[in-house]
């Protein structure tokens, strides 16, 4: 029995394809559906065959954790930001929420109600049954034009308030990141837009937009360069993927990965954000929030109360 992979790239037809998911050591030379974990130790590239799909659900659940646990971690993350002069550090966690429609039916709803989103299902032994709507691009490719994002600062939508210091470092710290990355791959012709705000979905982010040239830089290689960036990981990222690793209770798997298409002509790679792992007639929700050392853990905890709407929206209704 094949895998399952359904995809709607924002704006364009969904698409669902048979075959099976293979686990390689590189995307070098390699075209199609592509997908990673957050720390790309695992790289996935999807076959085409003519194989019947099947759900393959995970039985290992990730961990979760209460309010007063994720309060008491974020408070240890907070302080050890400070002690070692951190820019920024992302940490998340998970939450479990029941439903009652099947996979491909929730997946059509997040088609329809998030029309700027990348939405996607699939299903492998490799990882389970996984669904999300994200709306972070890391890399997007047309005949040698390309563009990226900086996105970072969290707030509820319809929230009229300016923004705040806190929120406004976050996202320089991945504006410079990208930046930084973008001259070491020596591409041309770098535009950086001006920020604006980003609506996606029930919240708002910063976002300052890339454009350039790829010149004689690969999109695999240049993917590679931009991910994690410090919307995910934090700023410097090797301290931040440290301390990640070390407070966490959870293993991240394809949350906050690099999903999406590599091809010749057009490539369309995404951030794996907003997104849940289901298993039966479960779903855990992956929920990360950027702490700086201005963060307060207890508004951290509800910009991923904020977050988790996206998807809340559309598995409570199911």
């Amino acid at each position: 029995m094949g895998d399952v992979l359904l995809y709607r790239i924002p704006q364009k037809e969904m698409v669902e394809l048979n075959g099976t998911f293979r686990k390689v050591t590189s995307f070098k030379r390699q075209e199609g559906f592509i997908l990673t974990d957050f720390t790309k130790n695992e790289k996935f590239l999807f076959e085409e065959s003519s194989s019947v799909a099947e759900y393959n659900f995970s039985q290992t659940k990730p961990l979760l954790a209460s309010k007063e646990e994720y309060l008491t971690s974020a408070n240890n993350f907070l302080q050890e930001i400070k002690d070692q002069g951190l820019g920024k550090a992302v940490f998340s966690r998970t939450k479990k929420i029941t439903y009652d429609s099947n996979p491909k039916q929730l997946f059509e709803k997040l088609c329809e109600r998030y029309p700027d989103a990348f939405v996607y299902l699939i299903s492998s032994k490799h990882f389970g049954v996984w669904l999300g709507a994200t709306p972070e691009k890391l890399l997007l490719v047309k005949e040698g034009n390309a563009e990226t994002i900086s996105l970072a600062g969290t707030k509820k939508m319809n929230e009229k308030s300016e923004w705040g210091e806190k929120e406004l470092l976050e996202q320089e710290y991945v504006t410079k990141f990208i930046a930084n990355k973008l001259d070491v791959a020596k591409v041309d012709e770098i535009i950086q837009h001006q920020k604006e705000e980003l609506i996606a979905g029930p919240v708002k982010h910063l976002a300052t937009k890339f454009s350039f040239k790829l010149n004689d830089a690969t999109e695999e290689f240049l993917a590679d360069l931009l991910h994690p960036t410090p919307a995910v990981s934090g700023f410097p990222q090797e301290e931040a993927m440290r301390l990640i690793a070390k407070h966490e209770s959870h293993q991240r798997s394809l949350y906050a990965g690099m999903i999406g298409v590599l091809g010749e002509n057009e490539t369309q790679l995404f951030v794996n954000l907003r997104c849940a792992q289901l298993i039966d007639n479960q779903a855990y929700l992956y929920l990360g929030g950027g702490f700086t050392k201005d963060s307060v853990v207890e508004k951290e905890w509800q910009e991923t109360e904020n977050k988790a709407e996206t998807l809340l929206k559309v598995f409570q209704n199911s």
